[in-house]
């Protein structure tokens, strides 16, 4: 007697669960990755270590300040604006 095509897919259906509970059966666990390797910490310079202390706690409306005053002065801004600038940040 022949099968009518819902008892085929049936039948296929069974052989793909089957195959795939015997795959997952046979495979075998792979370990975690191990996480990456952090790169070595360069060794702080008394001058770094200073500025880190000197910026802690600024927040970031005086970094950006900071970054503007450094920016005029790098593109020699006139002295009174630095100062200004300067003044704010105290």
């Amino acid at each position: 007697m022949a099968q009518t095509p819902q008892q085929n897919f049936d039948a296929m259906r069974q052989d793909a669960i089957r195959r795939s509970r015997e795959m997952q059966r046979r495979a075998v666990p792979m370990p975690p990755p191990p996480p990456p390797a952090l790169p070595p910490k360069p060794p702080e310079s008394p001058v770094s270590d200073e500025l880190h202390h000197l910026l802690t706690g600024w927040d970031s409306e005086k970094l950006t300040l900071l970054a503007l005053l450094y920016l005029l002065y790098k593109e020699g801004a006139e002295p009174e604006l630095l100062l200004a600038l300067a003044y704010i940040l105290l």
